[in-house]
């Protein structure tokens, strides 16, 4: 397969000011994962087609943030029916864990810095399985060519990509990793340099197997399922994953979320996912007093506005949300009218609240304790829209970069058990409903949505990576959408807020409105994020694509 994209290279299209735009278009983290899913789409391929494409090349370039040992949840909408749908692959917990991950089987305490990452940290994966369920769906392309330019790449090489040198600099301890000495390392605690041509023999050996074998051989008993096992088994801190767990594995099809703001319906994923219900909360509050269709670069009031809403949806989330098999979630009641109504009273006025607490969406039921985990994931996200009307918006992750930080046959493990309640019940306080039970998905900060007009032709896709503050990047970027911003790379590129723990956090571009929001009484940071928001927004028949520059984001058009 041609894996270069005439008549531009991937360097040129890394550096692309302006918006991709085609009758289909893609947006992933990194231009080769792009120029893999595009060229799907050119042969012939759908959406799905060019999101395995994707997905196989980014766990080579990104394997910090995704892979195939991790966990994805799909949003997708097909305009030639009507359709919409949400695949949950989230990774989930084994069949055998204790209450909480700083306690061991017998309930001796672990230390918090020793129960963040090992094998003790890995749920059972579901992306392999997510990739299938979408290419049995709508695939129309043979399963096994899907994986030509990852291996190709793997096997004879590819350029270290600037944000994964920056990540592996960062994690000092990773440095000395099996995988990441071999393959990113130069020995002494040395990276790379970016743009060093690298080989991952042992993920081009996994490709293979998933080629030629199907997405069984990562499921049951195989060479594949045998590594990685061993992997987590043989770690100083063991985890407890099983065969019978990867072979009982299932995603989960579930219904969008689906909620009319203004002129406008989105459709995101739903509980276990917090993410897409906190961004429709944000919107939901903005627009119950008037301010839904302004950018959150308009002013001091309107980001003092965001940021409060933000923390409002967090406390909700905290409270309320965690897997649907467990427990029952109040999403209808989180996101009705008079709820939302009385909540949104406080951006009405012009000073913040000292302290956010969850609201009462039904009074006779009490906030449980705070659900929320030791870490949170770092992901990626995709964003691909064909000419044949299948919209696609999925977000992947292993959970931190560099998810458990132990590798098997070529690429990362996850450490989503981290994702569940730190503490499960606290004093007084009904049991977190995202607390650690065996076979359950914690919850996770993805957003993945479709925006759609009201007759239900999709006007955006668009999602993003980058741990809890990946609600105020997907809500930011429809923000400016509903603005009447059609540039999917300029509402990509454009300044965040974010306010997810406290703290509102804006980029340089809006400094000068920080004055203004500590009047207000907000704790402001000044700093550059590494977001990794990705979208495609309608133009009339085509479409414009985005990638964050603040990774290696690409988007390509076709």
């Amino acid at each position: 397969m041609n894996t270069h994209l005439p008549p531009t290279n991937a360097s040129e299209v890394q550096r692309r000011a302006s918006a991709a735009v085609g009758t289909a278009v893609v947006a992933t983290a990194n231009p080769a994962a792009s120029i893999a899913a595009v060229n799907v789409l050119r042969q012939g391929g759908s959406a799905a087609d060019a999101v395995v494409a994707a997905q196989a090349v980014l766990c080579l370039v990104e394997p910090h943030a995704s892979g195939f040992g991790g966990g994805t949840v799909v949003v997708w909408h097909d305009s030639k029916t009507g359709a919409s749908g949400v695949m949950d692959g989230l990774a989930c917990a084994p069949s055998q864990v204790p209450t909480r991950l700083e306690s061991d089987m017998a309930g001796q305490r672990i230390p918090r810095e020793r129960a963040l990452v090992g094998g003790w940290t890995v749920g059972v994966p579901g992306t392999v399985k997510t990739l299938a369920r979408l290419h049995t769906k709508f695939g129309l392309k043979p399963w096994g060519g899907l994986f030509d330019a990852a291996r190709e790449l793997a096997h004879s090489g590819f350029s270290l990509p600037p944000y994964l040198v920056k990540t592996l600099r960062e994690i000092g301890s990773m440095q000395d990793e099996p995988l990441a000495l071999s393959v990113y390392g130069q020995g002494q605690h040395q990276v790379r340099p970016a743009g060093t041509t690298v080989r991952n023999a042992d993920l081009a050996q996994t490709l293979q197997w998933l080629a030629e074998q199907g997405p069984e051989v990562f499921y049951e008993d195989s060479p594949l399922t045998r590594i990685l096992l061993s992997q987590v088994h043989q770690d100083h801190l063991p985890g407890l994953l099983s065969l019978k767990d990867l072979q009982t594995y299932q995603v989960v099809d579930r219904a969008p979320m689906a909620t009319q703001i203004g002129q406008q319906v989105l459709l995101t994923a739903p509980p276990p996912v917090f993410g897409g219900l906190a961004v429709t909360q944000i919107l939901a509050l903005l627009d119950a007093c008037g301010h839904s269709c302004e950018s959150p670069s308009s002013g001091d009031a309107q980001l003092h506005r965001v940021a409060l809403a933000s923390r409002m949806a967090f406390a909700d989330r905290g409270a309320y949300v965690g897997d649907p098999a467990f427990s029952d979630i109040p999403t209808q009641a989180l996101l009705h009218p008079d709820y939302l109504r009385e909540r949104s009273a406080p951006l009405r006025a012009d000073k913040t609240l000292a302290e956010v607490t969850a609201g009462r969406p039904v009074s006779t039921l009490e906030p449980a304790s705070d659900g929320t985990g030791l870490t949170s994931a770092m992901t990626s996200h995709l964003v691909v829209v064909d000419a044949m009307g299948l919209s696609i918006s999925m977000t992947t992750t292993i959970n931190q970069n560099f998810g458990s930080r132990v590798s098997a046959a070529g690429f990362y493990l996850n450490n989503a058990l981290t994702n569940f309640a730190r503490v499960p019940q606290a004093s007084g306080h009904r049991k977190s409903v995202n607390a650690m039970e065996p076979g359950k998905r914690p919850i996770t900060s993805f957003a993945p949505t479709i925006v759609c007009d009201l007759q239900g032709a999709p006007q955006m896709v668009v999602g993003a990576g980058g741990g809890n503050r990946i609600v105020g990047f997907v809500s930011n970027a429809i923000l400016r959408q509903r603005a009447g911003a059609q540039d999917a790379q300029l509402i990509v590129s454009a300044p965040q807020v974010i306010n997810w723990s406290g703290m509102t956090e804006i980029e340089p571009a809006l400094s000068s409105w920080a004055p203004g929001l500590r009047e207000r009484g907000h704790w402001t940071m000044v700093r550059r994020m590494d977001g990794g928001t990705q979208a495609a927004v309608r133009q009339g028949s085509m479409w414009s694509g985005g990638g964050d520059p603040r990774r290696d984001g690409c988007a390509l058009g076709v």
